[in-house]
């Protein structure tokens, strides 16, 4: 009796060992697997900000573009423009040459 007693702990206590040992090799995948996914959200956020800095300078870049055609426009204009009309367009040129303190 007392050799079956022993023998149903010991049986007991490989299988409570198994368990543990089945539970702690889980935990270091779970562990792992948390590891990999934060590290893939923060090549995810770093290629996020990167194609937001790209937009963002597309964007300036497509402004300031904007800007030189339409201040080759008003340029053309001026250089077809007679000499009566060089105050109306000094005027509308005031963005691209800034104000004209020669008046």
């Amino acid at each position: 009796v007392v050799g079956a007693v022993g023998e149903c702990r010991s049986l007991k206590d490989e299988v409570i060992k198994k368990a543990e040992t089945q539970l702690e090799e889980w935990e270091k995948q779970a562990d792992s697997l948390k590891a990999k996914a934060k590290a893939k959200e923060a090549e995810a956020e770093n290629e996020k900000a990167s194609a937001d800095i790209q937009q963002s300078a597309s964007d300036a870049v497509r402004s300031v573009e904007d800007k030189i055609s339409e201040g080759r426009k008003k340029l053309d204009e001026l250089k077809q423009s007679g000499e009566d009309n060089i105050d109306s367009l000094r005027e509308r040129l005031s963005d691209l040459i800034g104000p004209d303190n020669k008046r």
